[in-house]
């Protein structure tokens, strides 16, 4: 009994088989036919669904019409290979969609509810077939063949996904590359820029020298100043050329501003000493320009008033506490007279020192005896993310 009933399974499965056949060539058969239909029906929906679709009709037939003739394709793949092979051709038909529709500002959501309702389309027009009796085979078989549809569409969808997210990766990748590309030639123009503007403010500062050698008594004091403040600031652009073109590190500028004063000093038969000491302190270029002035006005006039033998030694000292930077020019000199004031007794390199101070540092500015004269400046950096001349309180100066 067994063995008759395994005999009759075995030619029932061959009948079943040939009837799932039919049934796939038949229902692929009327899609292909029927392409057009489908693609309008879903093309009606989608526009009142998805409406930014209707603003690229041509783009909307090609990729209906293609992914119907796919699934047609992968409906009729028969073997492993026409299978895999099928597989294929949905995944590079989905990078291809992907790609393109990214590219429109469409969103992965919008793509995929488009392919919903291309699979409602398509089961629509399978009714339609099964209504007019258009098939020799039972219904349960014409609906396992329209399975292989709706695993074509959820295989479709998937690939869409895995491509568009991979797209999108290459699009940001890109303008991250632009992006820095752009960024760097802009870097460069501005290292440019600096490195003209200091050799325009050196041509400046030798200009002025040569002024010196006809000049006399206080004209030519006046004349040496000016080049000292010229130097100073072309001190910043010399580093914002080589360095960082946002910012500058104070340490190695005051060590800078130092060496050059030092050198002039040396020329005219005076020895005296500048020493830096801190850790770095990274300030923006309109305040590090400020605080190199500060500082070429502040060693002068310790070298100029505080040795009257033309030798001592001069101390910088740089420190940073949260967003307070404050810098100390200290020497060994004489200190101050009795009674000294920066209002009534400043000359004008202190002059200069308080409008700085005050207008572009926004900080305090402090100066008395403690063996020697003791100059201070303290003021405030800009916050992450706050431009260089956002609003900081008014400073105080004090002698």
């Amino acid at each position: 009994m067994r063995r008759w009933l395994v005999g009759l399974y075995a030619p029932l499965l061959r009948v079943r088989s040939a009837m799932v056949c039919f049934a796939v060539a038949t229902t692929s058969r009327h899609l292909e036919e029927h392409r057009e239909e489908v693609v309008g029906r879903w093309r009606a929906s989608l526009h009142r669904r998805v409406a930014r679709y209707a603003e690229h009709p041509a783009l909307c037939d090609r990729w209906g019409r293609q992914t119907v003739d796919l699934l047609v394709q992968v409906m009729r793949a028969g073997d492993e290979a026409e299978h895999l092979h099928a597989r294929d051709r949905v995944f590079e038909h989905a990078h291809r969609v992907a790609t393109e529709q990214l590219e429109l500002g469409f969103s992965l959501e919008e793509i995929l509810q488009a392919l919903s309702l291309l699979r409602s389309s398509l089961s629509t027009q399978v009714q339609v077939m099964l209504s007019r009796r258009l098939w020799v085979a039972f219904p349960p078989d014409v609906m396992l063949a329209t399975e292989r549809v709706h695993e074509a569409i959820d295989l479709q969808m998937l690939a869409i996904g895995q491509a568009y997210l991979e797209a999108r990766d290459r699009v940001i990748r890109q303008k991250q590359q632009d992006l820095e590309e752009s960024n760097e030639k802009l870097r460069t123009l501005l290292r440019e820029m600096h490195h003209r503007i200091k050799n325009n403010l050196q041509t400046l500062a030798d200009l002025l020298y040569l002024e010196t050698v006809d000049a006399e008594g206080p004209a030519r004091k006046s004349l040496l100043d000016s080049i000292a403040r010229v130097k100073s600031i072309a001190a910043v652009h010399q580093m914002l050329s080589a360095d960082r073109i946002e910012a500058v590190e104070v340490r190695r500028l005051a060590e800078r501003i130092g060496e050059t004063i030092g050198r002039d000093l040396a020329r005219a038969g005076r020895a005296v000493r500048v020493e830096v000491r801190g850790p770095e302190v990274w300030l923006p270029s309109k305040h590090a320009t400020a605080l190199a002035l500060v500082l070429s006005e502040l060693v002068h006039n310790a070298l100029e008033h505080a040795f009257p033998d033309g030798r001592g030694r001069v101390s910088v000292q740089l420190g940073q506490q949260g967003q307070e930077v404050w810098v100390q020019v200290r020497d060994d000199g004489v200190g101050l007279p009795p009674g000294f004031s920066v209002d009534r007794h400043g000359h004008l390199g202190l002059r200069i020192v308080q409008d700085l101070v005050g207008r572009d540092l926004r900080g305090t500015f402090r100066l008395w005896s403690e063996g020697g004269t003791v100059a201070e400046v303290r003021f405030a950096v800009p916050a992450a993310g706050a431009g260089e001349g956002s609003a900081q309180p008014a400073g105080e100066v004090s002698a």
